[in-house]
This record gives C-alpha cells, sequence and structure tokens, in this order.
C-alpha cells in the first residue's frame, strides 16, 4: 500500500522497516483500545505483512496467549519471526498462506481475526472466495473480525479508489457469513470496523 510521504512500517529490534504498513498513520492508541486484546486470547494478523499488528498484539497477549502471522510471502515472514524471537515473543507463530485459498488454521480457536488494509490485494475474489467464510470457521463463538480498510476518499496515496472496499460494502460482504458489525471509527485515511461472530 502507497502511504503518505515520510511513513513507513515502525521499526522492531534491531531491525530496519521492511516494507509498507498501515501501522502509525491512524491513532494507534485508539485501533488497540477497540481491539481490546487480553492476556491469553489468540488472535490472527491474516495478511500480516511487515508484521507490525502481529507483534504488537502478541506482546499485548502474553505468554499465555497466541497469536498467528500470516502471509504468502516468506521473506516477510522470516523476518517477522526474526523480530519475535529478539523480543522475546515465544507465542507468535509465523504461517505461509495465501487470502485465497482455505487458512490452515484450527475450527473455533481464535478470539480476534484482523484484516489491515489488505483486503484491496483481493477484493475482487473476496465475495466468491473462502476467506470470510474461514475466518468465521476459525473464529469461536462470540470471536471478533476487526477490518481496517482504506477510506472512500480523494487522497494522494493508497490503493485506487476501485480496489477499496468502503463501510457499507463490507457490511454486505461479512453478513451472509453471521457476523453483526459492533463498532464503525473513521480514521481519515482508514477506517476500522468491528464484527462479532454470535
Amino acid at each position: 500500500m502507497n502511504q503518505p510521504a515520510g511513513h513507513h512500517g515502525h521499526a522492531t529490534g534491531d531491525h530496519a522497516p521492511r516494507g509498507p504498513s498501515s501501522y502509525g498513520m491512524q491513532d494507534s492508541s485508539r485501533v488497540w483500545e477497540l481491539l481490546a486484546l487480553r492476556p491469553g486470547q489468540a488472535m490472527a494478523d491474516l495478511g500480516c505483512g511487515p508484521g507490525d499488528y502481529a507483534l504488537e498484539s502478541a506482546e499485548r497477549v502474553g505468554p499465555t496467549g497466541r497469536v498467528w502471522a500470516l502471509d504468502r510471502d516468506r521473506r516477510m515472514l522470516a523476518a517477522v519471526q526474526a523480530d519475535a524471537r529478539a523480543q522475546g515473543l515465544t507465542r507468535l507463530c509465523t504461517v505461509r498462506a495465501d487470502l485465497r485459498e482455505p487458512l490452515p488454521l484450527r475450527s473455533a480457536s481464535l478470539d480476534l481475526c484482523l484484516l489491515a488494509t489488505v483486503l484491496h490485494v483481493i477484493k475482487f475474489t473476496l465475495a466468491q472466495g473462502p476467506l470470510l467464510g474461514e475466518i468465521a470457521r476459525i473464529l469461536r463463538p462470540g470471536g471478533r473480525l476487526a477490518v481496517l480498510n482504506c477510506s472512500l476518499k480523494d487522497l494522494s496515496f493508497g490503493p485506487p479508489e476501485h480496489l477499496r472496499i468502503p463501510p457499507e460494502e463490507m457490511d454486505r460482504l461479512v453478513k451472509p457469513h453471521g457476523f453483526e458489525r459492533q463498532h464503525l471509527e473513521d480514521f481519515g485515511f482508514n477506517y476500522l470496523a468491528l464484527y462479532c461472530k454470535p
């Protein structure tokens, strides 16, 4: 994802930023307040990229929780794993996966799934592909789906407008899979939609 000038993923450990990330584009404290991760919970960062959200999540769920960082880029995952080791985050596990295919995670095993500015990459297969059904499968009852997406605004950065998914369209896509929207937060560049699995 293209970003405003000067914005990059934050560095972790002794590693430099490894690529584009939406981390820090919005009020991070508000994002984490809304995600409300607690020690001992299990979450997955789907399409984790440089791993900013996964690494922070691993700190928040602590040694009794678990974080899965999924991406299809092996080099990206290796860097995320190296950062996790450097920070002593032993409960972060990297998994190579393509979000257009079934997810290699157990059913009803997660409290939270995060999709952070990644859906524009697979927009045209989202409605017909397995991703939303797979997320419903791997979440526990009462589990939550958090979607951080690029706003449908005239911006000089980010994905082309036709690849962005506005909140109303996101609602229509997730509803057939049993999700109910709990909250919508407008961050300007991005929005965060939170959905619950009954």
